[in-house]
């Protein structure tokens, strides 16, 4: 029988930290604003409540924005340290954040280098000992904070994560994701069900393992999950821990270049470069195909099809 020889990982680049971010956080030609910056604030963590920064990052993002803010500031859990990196945007975005500066305890508009620099940035400037981090075209459920926050307390874990709901251009829910509890048994191959917008970090683990590398521009978090797992560190999945994700984000529109990511970053971390790109090929191959079920088939069947090939899809709310 043939065999292959699986290649050893590659030697890794130097990654951002959290103190290389620091030193960078104020600049003299940035925007900002937000409760930090107008008065003294002083945060208060405790066993029973620790205090939880939510990153939002966005650009141009005055479409969603409003209702991302809002699921984040209407929480049941209100031990939470709000911040809101913007990179610059032109439209109406600021505008929404300054509505909503009482309840932001720290914001900044600036140019940056693409969502994973805007993401170290948000950690960088955070004080939380959780970390969770909410796209501008994403939103929480009422008590998601909470229940996170409350299982990672009672857990073991570095970081926990839940399942996820996906909406249409009108709101209404598409599909649903549910986060992979076996997630270690494919990590090494493919992006598993993580489910970003679900996902509560103890800050230690980014003190230990990094930030975000900001080479990628979409698989910047199947590198940094990869990276964790590779090293030790653990996640677990919290049934009833709920998110929401618009369709239509850069992942969607942009899942060739996607998966051209996951494949170096596997390859990178050891899968032969063989099974990464016959992996890749069949990864784009099954995406367009459901992708053309999905405009052929009526809702029902395309749903149906969706299940077939991934375990983790439902149409059940």
């Amino acid at each position: 029988m043939m065999s292959f020889k699986q290649n050893p990982p590659q030697p890794l680049p130097v990654l951002p930290n959290l103190e290389a971010y620091r030193v960078n956080l104020h600049g003299s030609s940035i925007i900002k604003g937000g409760k930090r910056v107008r008065e003294s604030v002083k945060f208060i963590s405790n066993r029973d409540m620790p205090l939880t920064s939510i990153i939002t990052v966005v650009y141009n993002g005055e479409k969603h924005l409003e209702q991302t803010i809002r699921s984040v500031i209407d929480q049941t859990y209100k031990n939470i340290e709000y911040l809101v990196i913007d990179g610059g945007s032109t439209d109406g975005t600021l505008d929404i954040i300054r509505r909503y500066e009482a309840s932001i305890d720290y914001w900044v508009s600036e140019p940056d280098h693409g969502i994973s620099d805007a993401m170290n940035k948000g950690i960088a400037a955070s004080s939380g000992e959780i970390i969770g981090l909410l796209h501008a075209d994403d939103w929480y459920s009422p008590d998601q904070v909470e229940r996170g926050v409350n299982a990672l307390i009672r857990s073991k874990a570095d970081f926990v994560f839940g399942d996820l709901y996906f909406h249409d251009a009108w709101g209404r829910i598409h599909h649903r994701i549910n986060g992979n509890p076996n997630y270690g048994k494919v990590i090494h191959k493919r992006m598993p069900e993580l489910c970003h917008p679900t996902v509560l970090v103890k800050r230690t683990v980014y003190e230990k393992f990094g930030l975000f590398d900001t080479e990628y521009r979409i698989a910047m978090d199947y590198e940094w999950f990869l990276r964790v797992h590779k090293h030790g560190g653990r996640g677990e999945h919290v049934k009833g821990l709920l998110g929401h994700m618009r369709l239509g984000g850069i992942s969607d529109t942009s899942y060739i270049r996607e998966l051209k990511e996951v494949r170096n970053i596997s390859v990178l971390y050891g899968q032969p470069k063989w099974a990464a790109g016959l992996r890749f090929c069949y990864r784009i191959m099954r995406t367009s195909i459901r992708r053309r079920m999905q405009d052929w088939l009526p809702a029902c069947l395309s749903r149906l099809f969706r299940m077939a090939i991934n375990r983790q899809y439902s149409n059940e709310e």
